[in-house]
């Protein structure tokens, strides 16, 4: 590991590696100032993303789209997360996409949005693959498509997105793009709830309650 002085004295080099780094030792270290000096790390960052550093591109973008060290501005923010994305940054595209969909800063703009939510997804992104699935689920963008939704959930789910997994369940407890199974359901709920998720520790106790109804139903017919 570099120190923050041989870092220092690359940066002023124009090592656009060394000038990401030790902007983001500044921003995120351990040992960094308190309070935190944005100003230093923004201008590292810039000279690095203005240098082709793919991440210093993705976290100038981010301290815009938060107002981390200067007014958030959102298009700006759009603008470096795009120049990231072009070079592969997943983060980046899930960003843009996310954007698009909610028309946080800029107007809703459902191709754009499906553009780089697909480009991402493909590409192995959870997040992106959840959200695409919730398109294709709910018909924002595209014609509604369960089976292509069960596809992008099952895809993240694997990646191991706790959400994924509650959608997933959902879809194998309703029928939507697969046979209804209530094991299916039961075990992507666990996964989820595993993470914590609220919502899935709640359709486990639904299910319970109607596994239980419908084995006292049986056990009354056969009584009968």
């Amino acid at each position: 590991m570099e120190t923050t002085r041989v870092l220092q004295r690359r940066a002023e080099q124009g090592d656009a590696d060394a000038q990401f780094r030790l902007g983001y030792r500044i921003t995120f270290g351990r040992n960094r100032p308190r309070p935190t000096n944005w100003d230093a790390a923004l201008a590292l960052w810039r000279r690095a993303a203005e240098n082709g550093h793919v991440r210093a591109m993705f976290y100038l973008g981010s301290c815009y789209d938060n107002g981390w060290g200067v007014p958030r501005d959102v298009p700006t923010a759009l603008r470096w997360y795009e120049r990231a994305a072009e070079q592969g940054h997943l983060t980046a595209m899930f960003n843009l996409g996310f954007s698009y969909r909610k028309g946080d800063g800029v107007p809703q703009d459902h191709e754009r949005m499906l553009h780089w939510l697909t480009r991402a997804a493909r590409s192995g992104d959870p997040d992106s693959q959840r959200d695409l699935g919730w398109c294709y689920h709910e018909g924002v963008g595209v014609p509604v498509d369960y089976a292509a939704a069960v596809e992008w959930y099952r895809k993240a789910a694997h990646g191991g997105d706790r959400k994924a997994r509650y959608n997933l369940g959902l879809c194998y407890k309703t029928g939507d793009g697969v046979r209804a199974s209530r094991h299916w359901a039961r075990f992507w709920f666990e996964r989820a709830a595993q993470q914590g998720h609220r919502g899935a520790r709640r359709q486990i106790q639904l299910l319970t309650v109607a596994e239980h109804t419908a084995s006292s139903e049986e056990a009354d017919l056969t009584l009968k």
